[in-house]
Order: C-alpha cells, then sequence, then structure tokens
C-alpha cells in the first residue's frame, strides 16, 4: 500500500478484485464453451472487456487464472470439509451444492485429478477413515492393497459426479451425494 492517503491502496484494492471478479467471471463464462487449452488471453480480455495488459497485471497467463479460481473453491470447500462427518451425507450434500454452483471449473478439475488442490482438500480427510473401513471390510492390512480400494472408490465417486454435472445436475446433491454414501461407505461391501 502506498504511504500517504489510506484510501489509495483501499480503492485500488477493491478496484484490483473486481477485475480478478471479472476475468474469472469471464473464464467460467468461456470455460463453458470450450476447453482451457483452447481458451485465450485474448479471448478472455474480450470476454471480460479489459485490455491485455491488465490480465497481464494480474495473471502470467490462463493456466494462472485457472488455478487462482481453484484454490477459491479449495477455500469455500475447506469450510464445508472440516464440519463434523457424523452423517456422510449431510456432510457431502453441500460440497455438491458448491461442485454444482461451478461446474465448468469443477469439470476440468475432475480432468486433472492428480494434481488437483479442490480433490485433496476433500479427500485427504476421508482417507484415513475410509482405509480403515476397508482393513475391517476386507480383511487387508497391506498399505498398497488398501490404497487401490480407496483408489476404486474415490474413481467411482469422481464418474458418478462428472456423469451428473455432464447430464445438467438435474438431480439435487443430497440425491447424489447419497447414492455415492450407499456405495462407497456401506457398513459392508455387498452385504
Amino acid at each position: 500500500m502506498k504511504e500517504g492517503n489510506p484510501m489509495v491502496g483501499t480503492k485500488n484494492n477493491r478496484r484490483a478484485q473486481a477485475t480478478e471478479r471479472q476475468l474469472k467471471d469471464a473464464m467460467l463464462a468461456l470455460l463453458a464453451e470450450m476447453p482451457l487449452q483452447k481458451i485465450s488471453v485474448a479471448a478472455l480480455c474480450r470476454e471480460a472487456d479489459i485490455n491485455r495488459g491488465t490480465f497481464y497485471t494480474h495473471y502470467q497467463d490462463t493456466q494462472a487464472l485457472f488455478n487462482a479460481i481453484e484454490l477459491d473453491l479449495v477455500d469455500q470447500v475447506g469450510a464445508l470439509v472440516n464440519r463434523p462427518r457424523t452423517d456422510m451425507a449431510a456432510w457431502l450434500t453441500p460440497i455438491l451444492t458448491l461442485v454444482r454452483e461451478n461446474a465448468a471449473a469443477t469439470e476440468i478439475i475432475i480432468r486433472n485429478l492428480t494434481a488437483s488442490p479442490l480433490l485433496l482438500a476433500v479427500l485427504n480427510p476421508l482417507r484415513e477413515e475410509s482405509l480403515a473401513r476397508y482393513r475391517k471390510w476386507y480383511h487387508e492390512t497391506d498399505p498398497a492393497l488398501l490404497e487401490y480400494y480407496f483408489t476404486f472408490y474415490l474413481n467411482g465417486a469422481v464418474q458418478v459426479i462428472t456423469s451428473w454435472l455432464k447430464s445438467g445436475a438435474r438431480e439435487s446433491p443430497a440425491a447424489i451425494a447419497k447414492v455415492i454414501v450407499r456405495a462407497a461407505l456401506r457398513d459392508e461391501p455387498f452385504g
């Protein structure tokens, strides 16, 4: 912040935040029409009605802008993930509501699962709990095999969410949460 008039920094900060919001909204609008790799800075600037110099003041490239959108989602999900998990469907429903509200960004994130901070924010609290269930269900102690079980159930949940988004997310987040929880977190598999 500059010395002197304290409103200068505040005004510029608000302006910068407004510009970043405008760029993020433009990115999400373009993501609804085309894949991230095809979005150019020029197209983004046209959509946001800003000049290229302004874009580069805020972001290095379109991937950096998308990463900022993903980190915004991580922050929002983080607040939801840390709630008590006594009822998994009730815990998952607000997360799926957020996913549905941010479908364009979520679909890109799902395509790049291994490096997704959003996915890690959701999964890390569930990993140990799930592995403990799999140890009990499958009488398994090998950590590598337990990870395969986790991967199997995780990929099933991801495919359910992906299919749900691609079909227009017509069902409620609560209904999708129920499907995922019933399939992945039953007391005993196939019982």
